[in-house]
């Protein structure tokens, strides 16, 4: 198969790393794959992955030149399939793909806010759209209310990472940032932005004991004003502002527990890291976090799962931090469930069976 995606986002995170990630466990399957981007940070991090990549911008939802560009770029390439992987951007991508004549055109939705409640969404959805997958099965709902939307046209398709590589000792890390040995350590990686709320994180961590210390590994609009907050509580001598890092196995191999502390998520793909390199991992109630973090059937759980007050984040944390048994059994549970759920090979074979049609394809076949 010849798959193009485009991505419509103004930044690198999560679902650009996912559907980079994804594009290229298709290329080494043997399928063509082509990215389209509407900014060039997304092309340069999309090719240093392997990805092919170009930009293609789309503005906003009455900018129908931009759908005619990508009409156009589409009807040259004669791509199998196409996948949406910005949802704001499913009017102008699923009606640029659609006057293409392209054959399959699936839109990924990994944000539970991301819903068709809006008409334009709807109309696109109806129009436009064969298939949409969804990263957790609690996303499907909102999709399946929609008239004439079957099972088969919503389909969960859980994210999937590789395991972390670790390129330097271990303890690297703590060393480098002066942390002793004994000291215990809580990693959030995440783009400083509003939605992750990691000023939650940074009042939790001061309710917790003054030797355990907090690892902010990402970049973003927010670091001057949590680097204040961490300041104020008192803390910031124990909060370390790593910037990007793409070394995320290093950063890892640092942590007791991760801590996902967002408002919005789809499923975290940090989490999902953690979770393969055997980190436990305490989340806010976001989509994917209970299928990610569920117990086991022998009951080990790899994570916990609380609501969005800083002082239960802090008790969750407290909990895995404070008792080195229960965090040995977690890493296990975590392991387990990375490598039963969340493997690349499950992962890849959904989507090949999404983008090549069966139940719900409805525009003829391959070319």
């Amino acid at each position: 198969m010849f798959i193009v995606a485009h991505n419509g986002a103004p930044e690198w995170g999560g679902a650009e790393r996912a559907t980079t990630l994804l594009l290229a466990g298709l290329a080494g399957r043997g399928h063509r794959v082509l990215l389209l981007c509407n900014r060039p940070e997304v092309v340069e991090r999309a090719r240093g992955l392997g990805v092919p990549a170009e930009r293609l911008a789309l503005g906003g939802d009455a900018a129908l030149p931009g759908a005619l560009r990508l009409a156009l770029r589409l009807r040259r390439l004669r791509p199998d399939a196409f996948v949406v992987g910005t949802f704001r951007k499913l009017w102008l991508a699923g009606l640029g793909a659609r006057l293409a004549g392209v054959p399959r055109v699936v839109a990924r939705v990994g944000l539970e806010t991301h819903t068709p409640r809006r008409w334009k969404y709807r109309l696109a959805l109806d129009r436009c759209v064969d298939v949409v997958v969804v990263t957790a099965g609690r996303m499907r709902a909102p999709f399946l209310e929609l008239p004439g939307w079957t099972e088969e046209r919503v389909a969960a398709v859980h994210n999937a990472v590789h395991p972390p590589v670790c390129t330097a000792p271990p303890g690297s890390l703590r060393r480098a940032l002066g942390i002793a040995p004994r000291a215990r350590v809580v990693v959030a990686v995440a783009r400083l932005v509003s939605q992750k709320r990691l000023d939650r994180l940074l009042r939790a961590v001061a309710l917790l004991d003054g030797d355990v210390h907090c690892v902010l590994a990402g970049e973003g609009r927010r670091r001057a004003e949590l680097e204040a907050l961490a300041g104020e509580l008192g803390i910031a001598e124990r909060v370390h502002f790593l910037g990007f890092r793409a070394d995320v196995g290093d950063v890892l191999d640092a942590a007791d527990v991760v801590a996902l502390t967002s408002d919005l998520e789809g499923m975290s793909n940090a989490m999902l890291e953690a979770l393969m390199a055997g980190v436990p991992v305490v989340s806010t109630a976001v989509s994917g976090a209970d299928e990610a973090l569920d117990p086991l059937p022998d009951g080990r759980r790899p994570g916990r799962v609380v609501g969005f007050d800083a002082g239960e984040v802090a008790a969750a944390l407290r909990e895995v931090l404070d008792d080195p048994e229960r965090r040995a059994a977690m890493s296990a549970a975590a392991r387990e469930r990375a490598e039963e759920r969340f493997g690349f090979g499950p992962m890849l074979d959904r989507w090949e069976a999404v983008l090549a049609g069966g139940p719900g394809r409805r525009n003829g076949a391959w070319r």
